[in-house]
């Protein structure tokens, strides 16, 4: 069964998140590819609160962003930029053809109920030569986050949620574009002892979508066996060790 986040829910809250970890360094691989001088337009699918267009907002480009959510969209509209947003299906692309120089989702294709149809919609909205980044996590690689030891399937069902390196690759081959970066744009770790753990802003259940999509229940049962654990062995690491990959791929002619 697909989870569905309900981002209308955690909209107003879901900025927090930034506070705490701004992702300098996916911010700067974004804004140094959107610099290129043959992009002129640009869409973020899934753009959520539009943290990230707003980061281009210096550019002199045309900026669309796309979300499911109306929240998030309406939290969005707030922001200072003059951005175009849009509610749309990301797997419906409501746009002509080779409408985009530059597409790209950040930590959001894993929302997405149908990544080869996303794919698809994508590589037709962009103009020849045109570029998708993806930008997101692999869980396959990346296991290290003691979110996956204390809360029941949250694990098995990110790896069924977020498409691997490998087969985000695959998708981009699928569709005849061509790959030019496959790699590591940030690190993210930190190791909490005992207590400090719940110091942890991603331990809130609003702060990602692994813990917004468990039930009240299941969501306390995980913060139950991190306090037993802790009251066996005080001195326990809670570690987070995590990485942020893109994949760039270009359309060619």
């Amino acid at each position: 069964m697909e989870l569905k986040t309900n981002y209308n829910k955690i909209a107003s809250a879901y900025d927090e998140r930034y506070k705490s970890n701004y992702l300098t360094e996916v911010e700067k691989s974004l804004l140094s590819i959107a610099s290129d001088k043959n992009i002129h337009s640009i869409l973020e699918v899934g753009c959520g609160t539009g943290r990230w267009l707003r980061a281009l907002s210096s550019h002199s480009k045309k900026l669309v962003g796309l979300d499911y959510s109306i929240g998030m969209l309406k939290v969005a509209a707030t922001g200072q930029c003059d951005l175009v947003l849009i509610n749309a299906d990301a797997c419906k692309l409501p746009f002509a053809k080779n409408s985009f120089d530059m597409i790209f989702c950040i930590n959001a294709i894993h929302h997405f109920p149908n990544k080869e149809l996303f794919f698809s919609e994508a590589t037709a909205t962009l103009t020849q030569n045109g570029i998708i980044c993806i930008y997101g996590v692999d869980p396959q690689i990346d296991k290290d986050w003691y979110v996956y030891d204390y809360f029941n399937d949250v694990y098995e069902k990110d790896l069924e949620r977020f498409p691997s390196l490998k087969e985000t690759k695959q998708l981009c081959e699928l569709f005849g574009l061509r790959i030019e970066e496959q790699m590591i744009v940030e690190k993210v770790y930190s190791e909490r002892i005992g207590n400090e753990v719940f110091s942890d802003p991603f331990l809130k259940k609003h702060m990602n979508s692994q813990l917004a999509n468990l039930s009240e229940e299941e969501y306390q049962e995980g913060i139950e066996r991190i306090k037993h654990k802790i009251s066996v062995e005080p001195e326990t690491k809670f570690i987070t060790d995590i990485k942020f990959y893109l994949t760039k791929a270009r359309k060619e002619s």
